[in-house]
């Protein structure tokens, strides 16, 4: 009797424990699904995109009818997308499993769109959060390591002879949103990937901006290049290095306004991985690798998603290895527009890492203005001067 008595006792409490596990999470659930989750265009289209409607449509048919074959695409789970539209989860990925737990996991959630093989989550492209002290006390240049060179003509792969045209018409504009960004071997008592910032525009991203812009002009392309500082402007407003892309909206919404011409933008910046995934060998030389960035957030994401992947197709044909592809970022991954939604032939262009040399730079920025030239006079042909 007193045997049962305790069995019944811990059955009780058992169950009593497993009724407020049960509403802890149902409440969780419920909070996740109705109150967390976003419904926001990007996210609709990001769960859509890798919906095959065709084959959904097949399984609910053959749902009624058992004699209709097999797809030839294999059997859709309609309870796993239900799930997964419901609470934004994918149970065959972690990062969506515990990305609210632990925040850090979403600079995992970049898309990889197209990319080099042996790309994986584990080795993706990104871009380090300078230290305040570092943005304030930018590291200096190494005069030893800076060749000064201002002759486009004398380095490889660029076309023509002339030099300094500038046709009237300018139809790209380059800019830097992280205009502090560079590289380590061009700067003085730097060894860290976060030591990798300098305002001298010889020696950071604003210098491939000048580099690529004389190299397009020369194939007779106009552009207007922005070297906005704009971490100074962030320094003089008081705002987190965060808003960067709120000070470069106003700069490319300014542009645009001005010159409706403009249809081509390219905003430069720098990975933050080191030179063993940031180099290519090609032909024998050292090349910086690039990657183009779409932002999800906005309206003109998928034609830009497909102008990245021109281009990255055309450079790897052409300079085998040299793109390591197209990555796509939503809000959730930061600001998920740069500045996308002004065009549709809108591109982030990340150039080498923080250990790539002025040789490897300006041989990737020759053999980008090539490709690029080509792209844009095949599509502009009945404009060329």
């Amino acid at each position: 009797m007193q045997t049962s008595k305790l069995r019944y006792y811990f059955q009780y409490i058992h169950s009593t424990i497993l009724g407020v596990i049960l509403v802890f999470l149902l409440t969780a659930g419920i909070t996740t699904s109705v109150f967390s989750m976003k419904l926001s265009s990007e996210h609709v289209s990001d769960f859509l995109k890798n919906v095959d409607s065709t084959n959904i449509y097949y399984q609910l048919f053959r749902g009624e009818n058992h004699f209709y074959p097999k797809s030839e695409n294999g059997e859709l789970s309609i309870s796993r997308l239900l799930f997964q539209a419901a609470t934004n989860i994918k149970l065959d990925d972690t990062r969506t499993l515990l990305g609210r737990e632990l925040p850090l996991l979403t600079f995992y959630h970049t898309d990889i769109v197209v990319a080099e093989k042996g790309t994986t989550i584990a080795n993706l492209p990104f871009e380090s959060m300078p230290s305040k002290d570092v943005l304030e006390n930018p590291k200096q240049a190494d005069e030893s390591k800076i060749s000064n060179e201002e002759d486009p003509k004398s380095t490889e792969g660029n076309k023509g002879s002339a030099i300094n045209k500038d046709p009237k018409t300018k139809n790209v504009f380059i800019y830097q949103t992280h205009n502090l960004e560079s590289y380590l071997p061009l700067l003085k008592n730097a060894s860290t990937s976060d030591d990798a910032i300098s305002s001298d525009t010889r020696v950071n991203v604003v210098a491939l901006g000048s580099k690529l812009t004389k190299r397009l002009q020369n194939n007779g392309i106009g552009v207007q290049h922005d070297t906005t500082n704009t971490n100074q402007k962030l320094l003089q407003r008081k705002w987190s290095y965060s808003a960067s892309y709120s000070v470069s909206k106003e700069v490319v919404a300014s542009a645009v306004n001005q010159n409706q011409d403009l249809k081509y933008l390219i905003d430069i910046h720098r990975d933050s991985a080191r030179k063993a995934s940031t180099t290519a060998s090609i032909n024998g030389k050292s090349y910086a690798k690039l990657v183009f960035v779409i932002g999800r957030a906005n309206s003109n994401y998928e034609k830009n998603e497909e102008f990245s992947k021109k281009l990255h197709k055309a450079l790897n044909k052409k300079y085998p290895g040299i793109s390591k592809g197209v990555f796509a970022k939503s809000r959730d991954m930061g600001n998920g527009i740069y500045n996308q939604n002004f065009s549709d032939k809108a591109i982030l262009l990340e150039v080498g890492g923080v250990d790539n040399n002025e040789g490897e730079l300006n041989r990737t920025i020759d053999a980008f203005a090539d490709v690029f030239s080509d792209i844009y006079w095949e599509e502009n042909n009945a404009s060329k001067e």
